[in-house]
């Protein structure tokens, strides 16, 4: 066999094997995932899909301020992988990703992986119940909370705690003050994440009432100035939100928050919808105000008297499967959303007055 004809039938092999090979699934998470760190699949949650999408890449925003990185996904189904759990390894490892990546889709568990070893990711999982959160969302976050390692130290930091420590103790009383010194700066940033967590619940609370507002027929021009001018607060406290790193950044978007709910509160008196400016979740449904207006009454999986709910949460309590209220970190520990602390410190306008909530 000359060399020709043996270069001819090798490249014919290949090409009937490239032929032959099965079609790779494409997966639509992988490239949102490449440019950002929460991606919801429409066919799961329909509509609610964006907002629940904002909510995770705000949540991944608050950890990323903590230097602990994490992505989230609610995906239709774990495209090309046997479990969930597979799925969430192999897309980590598409993703060439160092962080924690963590996943759910309709009817699986929660998968997480990332630095933490698998069996203690495990445990800690397995300690929460996840299983018995019935909103993704939710249980998304409250995964990742178990699974995300403590914050990384910025590069030297450990040099620099140790100089400290040194001067500390050449000072006297170096233990006591080196761990109060600790123990202040977790307490610090603890104080961060819940004040950012009730601020963004009550942002989402402003945007839904004034998507409700700006959908009806019919809507006053004034009114719907207002309803924009609420919309444009929202988008302006999301915006500061982002760069929030400690209470006093977050301190200021209660002004844009107040605002938006000011303007919300005089549109709806022109349609005869009160819009109580001091309680950001009234007339919302008592599930996740990012569901909007509350239309009936329902239980939820941790709470057995009927609350406000919109249609969606009555329709899954209806058919056996009450999903769960929205948690917030308070005092060290996640409580549903109406439960927490909404008061925030005086804030001083340009007038000098004050403003308040809660």
């Amino acid at each position: 066999m000359t060399a020709a004809r043996a270069g001819l039938l090798v490249a014919a092999t290949l090409a009937s094997l490239a032929f032959a090979a099965p079609a790779v699934a494409v997966d639509p998470a992988l490239a949102p995932l490449q440019n950002a760190d929460a991606y919801v699949s429409p066919r799961t949650l329909g509509p609610a899909a964006a907002d629940a999408q904002a909510r995770l890449a705000a949540v991944a925003a608050e950890f990323s301020a903590g230097r602990q990185p994490v992505k989230f996904a609610i995906v239709a189904g774990p495209v090309g992988a046997p479990s969930i759990l597979v799925y969430t390894r192999r897309l980590r490892a598409r993703l060439d990703y160092l962080g924690t990546l963590v996943v759910t889709a309709p009817g699986r568990p929660v998968a997480a992986v990332g630095p933490r070893p698998p069996a203690a990711i495990t445990r800690r999982l397995r300690a929460l119940s996840i299983g018995t959160i019935a909103n993704p969302t939710d249980r998304l976050i409250v995964a990742a909370r178990a699974a995300v390692p403590p914050p990384q130290r910025e590069e030297g930091d450990g040099l620099r705690t140790l100089v400290a420590f040194i001067g500390l103790a050449v000072i006297g009383g170096g233990w006591a003050v080196a761990w109060g010194l600790r123990r202040e700066h977790r307490q610090r940033r603890r104080a961060v994440s819940e004040a950012k967590a009730v601020m963004q619940v009550c942002l989402d609370a402003l945007r839904a009432r004034a998507m409700a507002l700006a959908r009806r027929e019919g809507l006053p021009p004034d009114a719907r100035s207002r309803v924009e001018a609420a919309l444009g607060s929202y988008a302006q406290a999301s915006a500061m939100m982002r760069s929030a790193f400690t209470v006093e950044d977050v301190d200021r978007v209660l002004l844009d928050l107040r605002a938006g709910l000011a303007a919300v509160a005089v549109a709806g008196e022109a349609v005869g919808e009160p819009q109580p400016a001091d309680e950001p979740f009234a007339g919302l449904c008592g599930i996740d105000p990012v569901h909007g207006v509350a239309e009936a009454s329902a239980p939820s999986a941790d709470h057995p008297s009927p609350i406000p709910v919109c249609l969606d949460c009555k329709r899954a309590a209806d058919a056996g499967r009450p999903p769960a209220r929205r948690l917030v970190p308070s005092a060290g520990r996640p409580v549903p959303f109406s439960e927490a602390d909404l008061r925030f410190p005086e804030i001083p306008t340009p007038d000098g007055e004050g403003l308040h909530a809660g």
